[in-house]
């Protein structure tokens, strides 16, 4: 992913955006790839996880860190779109993760030192494939809901929790909470495939509006989702939200976003960073937020645009913008019936039973996707090495010749100042030189004979450049 650093912004380009979706499409013969990405180290910088394209896609399960105590470690970073968190490292009081290392005694060692978000990301995989083992026909929005619905509330006292319109408790530091295996296979045993994802989107005009500068009094842009807007859409709970901006501003770090549900519940998409001085703004970046999970996607829209700078120094404007909701066509009270069976299977009675809903039928096993064919990779291969062989053999080339040049240029520009003394002695410009003065002299002039022009054509063009009403030019003819 990008760097932790707390100016980055980016996220996967075409080719891994591509392949992201085809693993949605048609990973685990039509089930969806899982993918689970760690929210980062950056928090030292103020990153947040809403800056890294991997960690805010819809795609992935955004996995942050607790320390052996459940507060959030020094370098996690926070962002609206993380689902859960699980262990990992914390200060140097406290314990890190024990996992393999090749490094040591051979490639049979282990490690009791493995830190960071990258250990958490592991532990929360390891998990995911418990559930798969339990029940394989969980779909990749099926794993995402069962994060949700299990996870469990750390650090109460600290971590801004906030109830939303579903009843769901999500925290910017921890999401949804931690996650436990036990209760997420318990409730893999007894869950029902979520139907098919549907979407809405709105796209703004070109609006270009100045963000005011000043915390006390932000842009402010609503948009109202109304039953006709997502009728046919059997858009009925939330999923993911997106919101797309095109803004510029000279110091991007001064910048925070927050988008506000209908019911009120508040995401802060994009928080300020100090190290972020770039000028580049945002180039239609999707910022993501999971918080109104479960809610009623109808009702006024709105985002809030803060420039935390207050100098003088130029202005901030969002040109567009675009909300993107996600969601499936459930009713909310089948959903809050899918929560109460999964706290109810936590009790364990269906974890060594023989009981599991059916699945639905698997797809076929997908070919490869081979954009390009094999037949074409060697030729562009060859071509590059060739390429490489040219630009090797022309650099040493010259680097063999070059000295060589420049000793016969210099001979010749010796030879030159040898035959041409007014040169060397740098006084071609005084008039007195006798070089000089056979230059300015008119000795060789030229004598043109007279017979050599047809005086009647000269008359000729003559008379016909005065009919033509221009102004035509003497000709004198003079004889020597």
């Amino acid at each position: 992913g990008p760097d932790d650093d707390g100016k980055t912004v980016d996220g996967p380009h075409v080719f891994a955006k591509a392949a992201m979706q085809y693993g949605i499409d048609f990973g685990r013969r039509g089930f969806g790839s899982i993918y689970v990405v760690a929210s980062g180290n950056g928090g030292r910088f103020q990153d947040n996880c809403n800056y890294d394209g991997y960690a805010n896609s819809i795609y992935t399960v955004t996995v942050g860190a607790i320390d052996e105590d459940g507060n959030m470690p020094f370098y996690a970073e926070k962002c609206a779109s993380m689902l859960a968190v699980t262990f990992s490292s914390g200060t140097s009081q406290h314990r890190s993760i024990v996992t393999t290392d090749w490094t040591q005694r051979g490639g049979k060692g282990c490690t009791t030192a493995h830190s960071g978000t990258s250990a958490a990301a592991p532990l929360a995989a390891g998990m995911l494939a418990l559930m798969l083992q339990a029940r394989p026909c969980l779909t990749w929005r099926d794993i995402q809901y069962l994060i949700i619905l299990t996870a469990q509330k750390v650090d109460v006292d600290h971590s801004e929790w906030k109830r939303n319109q579903a009843g769901l408790y999500h925290s910017h530091k921890h999401g949804f909470g931690v996650m436990k295996a036990w209760r997420l296979v318990n409730a893999a045993k007894i869950w029902e495939t979520v139907p098919w994802i549907t979407s809405y989107l709105y796209s703004s005009d070109e609006i270009h509006l100045q963000i005011p500068k000043g915390t006390n009094q932000p842009l402010t842009i609503t948009h109202t989702v109304t039953k006709n807007d997502i009728s046919g859409l059997n858009l009925f709970v939330l999923e993911h939200v997106q919101l797309f901006v095109t803004i510029t501003h000279p110091c991007r770090g001064d910048l925070e976003i927050t988008l506000v549900c209908p019911s009120g519940t508040n995401s802060i998409v994009a928080t300020p960073r100090k190290v972020d001085r770039s000028d580049a703004g945002f180039q239609d970046w999707a910022f993501s937020t999971v918080r109104c999970w479960g809610e009623d996607p109808t009702g006024v829209w709105t985002i809030l645009i803060t420039d935390h700078d207050t100098s003088s120094y130029g202005s901030g404007f969002i040109q567009s913008w675009k909300l993107k909701l996600h969601g499936t066509w459930i009713t909310r009270q089948q959903f809050d019936e899918r929560r109460r069976l999964v706290l109810e299977a936590m009790d364990g009675r269906f974890l060594n039973d023989s009981y599991q809903r059916p699945c639905p039928k698997a797809g076929p096993d997908a070919a490869p996707k081979q954009p390009v064919s094999q037949r074409t990779l060697k030729f562009v291969m060859l071509a590059g090495i060739f390429c490489l062989v040219m630009a090797l053999y022309e650099t040493f080339e010259y680097a063999a010749c070059y000295r060589d040049e420049k000793k016969a240029q210099r001979q010749r520009m010796l030879e030159h100042l040898q035959t041409n003394p007014s040169v060397r002695d740098g006084d071609i410009e005084d008039a007195d030189h006798p070089e000089s003065q056979r230059l300015l002299s008119n000795e060789t002039e030229t004598v043109i004979p007279l017979d050599t022009f047809d005086v009647r054509e000269i008359a000729l063009d003559i008379g016909n450049s005065t009919n033509d009403g221009d102004d035509s030019e003497s000709l004198q003819l003079i004889s020597h």
